[in-house]
């Protein structure tokens, strides 16, 4: 009864797992059909919302922090869309959490730049900004990530200059730029680089550098050049809007500069594009305020044109609602009218945007609205404008000072953090690092015997090189005594010619001398020719014996007459013949040994394969010095080979490492049917 209860108990249990298995594969296709879904920019925010937060319940059901944490990112992601940047904030600080605990580094990456975005947006939060552009920097760089940290680096130099950061703005752009050369170029890396060059521009112009500013926003133009047509949008900026961007930069710059020229030569180009009213209202309005504004600067005399463009950009600006373009346009036209001594106007316009950029917290704006009316009001309201003037550059520069200081000490710290990070980690590596140390002790085990076969083969190369040298100075020692019995013998037969055969000659002739006094004439005349003969015989056995009593030697005689012997020994052996030519002097005995012996071995290996592969009928050697070099070319007329080609002989190989063994050059050039020639040359010092 007992067996059967536990057969009864098993099939149930197996029944359930098999359940819950079918379950938990529903649920994650339930999970996947929501995030198409909440992926669907056609559906409105709201719904999609609603998609997202089921697929997040689904995901808490399967307790995988992986599935749990996609669907987490995707709802505070549409909080973000829907301008909800606090709630969004709070959702990104849980996911970090998650992903830190899973470890995930490219989604803490992602949610470090979208937390960044939201503190920048909500406009309070600078530095806590800056601080997540720079984790998310340095994660998307340790990830290998260059694009994405490419663009980090780009948002925290715009971060910088909002903050009036312009020399770390400038810095961390240039840092960009490099990150950016190593990436391959296409129409988003071109965007980058325009956006980057821009924004480097902007910082030059705010530094008052503004030949510099000119300078890097023409390279954006000519990066906008190279954008292809083909996927034209890119960030939902297209090339046409890209380059009113940078025009509409460089004049500012050129008007910056005092060239007021040169910026209405660039609006004027501008506005010859009739339909940029309707594509871009905004930007036609900063075109026509930005030439207006040129022209009251370069003092134009037109008023009524300069006010009618005034009039229309601010009327635009106005209707669109755009803030900080109807402050920054009433401030121009606010400079204009009381430049036209209507100051009623230029209070009217100076007040509203002095209220304007406060709200917006534009305090540029507000700093110029505060110093024209400074201008108009009179007494101690004007003065009042001035100090508040006064004061808030002061403020903005204290402002710009603890920003530079902030921004550093935030990347001092991140630094810090992930220095940390990194000692932590490496003491979890600290087991595999031991874990490795017998593999390396191994290792050091095999370098040492391989080390060990490594010095028997040097030694048998050094005592084989030793050998080679005794066996040429031994060659010397018995070409020398050969030479020694040569001259011995050349002395020997000087002496029997001199004292032997010249004297009998000698009382030859004074015997016939004495007979040539006889008064018979044809008996003189006899006499006289034999005496004649005679004498010339004694010139020659003397000239002889002179010619062999000579004792000097060639100063080339030991190892020219060593290569020669071996040469000649080889020719009459095999059909060929042979020149030996030596061009200059050469002082042999003031060569080391160690050369010779090595040249020697070259030359035998070389006429070794002269007989057995080339088939050749001249073989031609030549020695030259030339500015402490040796040369040794060796060349035959036999059937070549492509030199092209790998040869793996084991002459031409030995060749080469005697000559490398001398520290000189090896060269060998060959055609087929066209001979070989072998070029070596030695250095002698």
């Amino acid at each position: 009864m007992n067996k059967y209860c536990f057969f009864i108990a098993c099939l149930l249990i197996t029944l359930n797992i098999n359940a819950q298995n079918d379950s938990f594969d529903l649920m994650l296709d339930s999970i996947q059909r929501l995030r198409k879904l909440y992926k669907n920019e056609a559906i409105d925010l709201d719904t999609r919302l609603k998609y997202a937060k089921t697929a997040s319940k689904l995901s808490h059901k399967t307790k995988i922090d992986s599935t749990i944490l996609l669907s987490n990112l995707r709802i505070a992601f549409i909080h973000l869309l829907k301008k909800n940047y606090s709630f969004s904030i709070k959702l990104n600080h849980k996911n970090l959490r998650l992903a830190h605990k899973i470890n995930d580094s490219l989604n803490k990456a992602h949610i470090n730049s979208q937390l960044a975005y939201c503190y920048s947006l909500l406009g309070k939060q600078k530095d806590s900004a800056f601080y997540y552009y720079y984790k998310s920097f340095s994660f998307y760089k340790k990830l290998n990530k260059t694009k994405n940290a490419v663009w980090e680096l780009n948002n925290i130099a715009s971060l910088q200059n909002d903050e009036r950061n312009y020399t770390g703005s400038e810095v961390t752009v240039i840092k960009a730029i490099n990150l950016l050369k190593s990436l391959p170029n296409n129409n988003e890396n071109y965007y980058h680089l325009f956006s980057l060059y821009n924004e480097i521009g902007l910082s030059s112009k705010h530094l008052k550098l503004y030949d510099k500013a000119i300078e890097y926003h023409q390279k954006s133009l000519i990066i906008n050049d190279k954008i292809s047509d083909e996927h034209e949008n890119v960030n939902d900026l297209n090339k046409s809007e890209n380059y009113l961007y940078a025009k509409i930069n460089i004049a500012e710059a050129y008007k910056e500069k005092g060239d007021y020229k040169k910026a209405l030569s660039i609006y004027k180009e501008l506005l010859k594009d009739k339909g940029l009213l309707k594509k871009d209202p905004l930007s036609y309005a900063a075109v026509i305020n930005n030439k207006a504004y040129n022209l009251f600067l370069s003092k134009g005399k037109n008023t009524k044109y300069i006010y009618s463009l005034f009039n229309k950009a601010y009327k635009i600006s106005d209707s669109l609602n755009a803030l900080y373009e109807i402050a920054s346009v009433g401030n121009d036209m606010a400079e204009f009218y009381y430049a036209i001594n209507k100051k009623d106007s230029a209070l009217i316009l100076s007040k509203r945007s002095y209220k304007i950029g406060k709200n917006i917290k534009n305090y540029q704006e507000v700093s110029r609205s505060l110093l024209t009316l400074s201008k108009i009001e009179e007494g101690q309201a004007g003065k009042q404008y001035l100090y508040e003037h006064i004061k808030l550059n002061d403020s903005l520069l204290d402002v710009e000072r603890a920003s530079r200081n902030k921004f550093a000490r935030i990347q001092y710290e991140t630094d810090t953090y992930i220095d940390e990070t990194k000692r932590l980690g490496t003491q979890n590596i600290l087991i595999v690092v031991i874990g490795l140390i017998l593999f390396l002790i191994l290792a050091l085990i095999f370098i040492i015997r391989a080390q060990i076969a490594k010095n028997k083969i040097l030694r048998f190369e050094s005592e084989q090189q030793k050998a080679n040298e005794e066996i040429y100075t031994l060659m010397l020692r018995q070409q020398a005594k050969v030479e020694e019995g040569r001259l011995l013998e050349r002395h020997r037969i000087s002496e029997e010619l001199h004292d032997g055969i010249l004297n009998k000659l000698l009382g030859s002739r004074l015997g016939l001398e004495f007979l040539s006094m006889d008064e018979d004439t044809e008996s003189k005349e006899k006499y006289s020719f034999y005496i004649h003969e005679i004498q010339s015989i004694e010139r020659e056995i003397r000239d002889l014996s002179h010619e062999l009593k000579n004792t000097q030697l060639d100063a080339d005689k030991d190892f020219m007459t060593i290569v020669k012997d071996y040469i000649g020994n080889q020719s009459s052996l095999h059909p060929f013949q042979y020149k030996i030519n030596q061009k200059g002097t050469i002082f042999w005995e003031a060569i080391t040994d160690y050369i010779k012996v090595n040249l020697y071995r070259v030359i035998q290996e070389a006429i070794q394969n002269v007989i057995k592969h080339a088939k050749a009928t001249t073989l031609t050697v030549d020695f030259s010095l030339n500015s402490n070099e040796l040369h040794l070319d060796i060349r035959d007329n036999g059937i070549g080979f492509n030199s092209n080609q790998k040869h793996e002989g084991i002459g031409l190989l030995n060749i080469a490492s005697r000559v490398s063994k001398l520290k000189g050059t090896f060269n060998m050039k060959s055609e087929i049917k066209k001979g070989t020639i072998l070029a070596i040359k030695i250095p002698l010092s």
